[in-house]
């Protein structure tokens, strides 16, 4: 199978597991927010971000690590397994600790601390299920990855149906089912891992634990920045605004994160393949490059047009009419995926070079701006402030992450420019005819859909390296 059709399969069946989960997460989110109220669903929606946050202590860039390496080392799998899961049980326990001591800090009450307490122990068990994941992205197994985020998003939505319409549950037996599902998903990962894959190696090597634990830190580090400049806006929205501000700005955020989610699965699908072409061939790499840059911009370009025009049709379908004022954030969101699609690919790029000290730094740039830039505006506009800081950090992060590409043999060509603008304007088009009909929401997204990929086609963005693309695609 060549390396199209292997990225193309991978891909196309992580986009089936994350197709799945945004369904299951649309529903759950939709269930969740409306029987929660703005208040309970802030409580769960802080918990979640907090133990994100404290939750990439358990990793610490250990997973991708594990996929770089193993990826160009498959027969040291079983080796790797081991050592990184016994790292990560001691990681594990320091941010469980941690997270404690911040709940006894911030006093927290009764509900939000059993609530906190639930979703730490999820977030826990599903970074030992991302380590699982690890090894089946670097062996380019995704189907295993597949049927896990199935049964994740399926065992997830029906314990939130049971807790809310037949034990007509709180906030806090919600937070237990997420607990729950996150112990049966890891079982069938470490399953799978057993049956199918070597069997982890603990040999106790101490150099080698050093070694993976100082080469995986850079990883970690950056997961730390990044997680901090995607959940501390909620997290400092909490103790600023209060619940009621973060149950709204989050009725906008959980779709940014549906939406990120799709270039999500690309990097997981390519980054071992990127990884591999480091080593065997550069050209190999910048072209991949290249040509992910500007499918990413096929999609994000018309996601971020297309939802800003239909930003108030969204929230009313998935919401009650007491997040009418998550509109205007969600508006402002959606200009973050562009360049969240761009600043992940290059971030992949980066890693798969070992250039992750480099994506460490910039990361830190963007988590430090981010910080400030909520600081001194979220007392003026709350959630709103909160949604602008997001757009700006990625944008910064876009810019620095150029500007190091432009000085090597990967950076971008002059006609990525002319791509953007005929995506922009591809979009333009579908904008005003979408301002034009009124109809319901679901037909209004696929008639947007077809009017966008006719102009694409009519306007040329595909060359003939696409077509060929294309052609080895098909053919067997």
């Amino acid at each position: 199978m060549n390396m199209v059709r292997k990225v193309a399969k991978n891909t196309g069946l992580l986009v089936i597991a994350s197709l799945f989960t945004s369904i299951m997460a649309f529903i759950w989110t939709l269930f969740t927010a409306n029987y929660l109220g703005a208040e309970g669903f802030g409580i769960l929606s802080a918990a979640i971000a907090l133990t994100s946050i404290f939750g990439i202590i358990a990793d610490l860039g250990l997973s991708t690590y594990t996929i770089r390496e193993v990826a160009r080392e498959p027969k040291q799998t079983g080796k790797y397994f081991a050592t990184v899961s016994i790292i990560k049980l001691f990681l594990s326990f320091l941010s469980f600790v941690s997270l404690i001591f911040v709940a006894f800090i911030k006093n927290y009450n009764w509900l939000s601390f059993q609530v906190l307490i639930y979703i730490a122990v999820y977030t826990i068990l599903t970074s030992f299920t991302s380590l699982c994941n690890a090894i089946f992205q670097a062996h380019e197994r995704m189907e295993f990855q597949t049927i896990g985020s199935i049964i994740n998003s399926a065992l997830l939505l029906v314990s939130i149906v049971v807790s809310i319409y037949i034990l007509k549950g709180d906030v806090v037996l919600i937070s237990m089912g997420y607990m729950l599902t996150s112990i049966v998903t890891l079982l069938y990962s470490l399953i799978v891992i057993i049956i199918k894959f070597d069997k982890p190696v603990f040999d106790f090597d101490l150099i080698f634990y050093k070694d993976t634990f100082k080469y995986a830190l850079p990883f970690g580090v950056t997961a730390i920045f990044t997680t901090i400049y995607f959940w501390i806006d909620t997290v400092m929205l909490s103790f600023i605004q209060g619940d009621i501000s973060v149950g709204l700005y989050n009725a906008s955020y959980k779709l940014l994160n549906v939406l990120t989610s799709i270039y999500a699965v690309y990097m997981a699908a390519i980054f071992p393949v990127m990884s591999r072409f480091f080593v065997k061939s550069k050209d190999a790499l910048k072209f991949t490059y290249h040509r992910s840059i500007k499918y990413l911009l096929l999609i994000g370009i018309p996601i971020a047009v297309g939802v800003t025009v239909l930003a108030k049709e969204i929230i009313f379908f998935i919401y009650s009419p007491e997040y009418l004022d998550s509109v205007f954030s969600l508006q402002i969101l959606m200009w973050a995926v562009v360049f969240m699609y761009v600043n992940g690919l290059t971030s992949n790029l980066l890693n798969s070079c070992n250039k992750q000290l480099i994506v460490t730094k910039i990361t830190c740039i963007g988590a430090i701006f981010n910080i400030v830039i909520n600081l001194i505006i979220i007392p003026l506009l709350g959630f709103i402030g909160a949604s602008i800081s997001t757009v700006l950090t990625e944008f910064l992060i876009f810019i620095v992450f150029t500007s190091y590409i432009s000085k090597t043999p990967f950076k971008l060509e002059k006609k990525i420019l002319a791509i953007v603008f005929k995506l922009l304007f591809a979009s333009l088009i579908m904008a005003i005819i979408l301002q034009i009909i009124h109809l319901n929401i679901i037909f209004m997204i696929i008639i947007g859909a077809i009017i966008y990929f006719i102009m694409v086609f009519l306007i040329k963005v595909f060359d003939e390296k696409d077509l060929q693309m294309l052609k080895e695609l098909v053919n067997k």
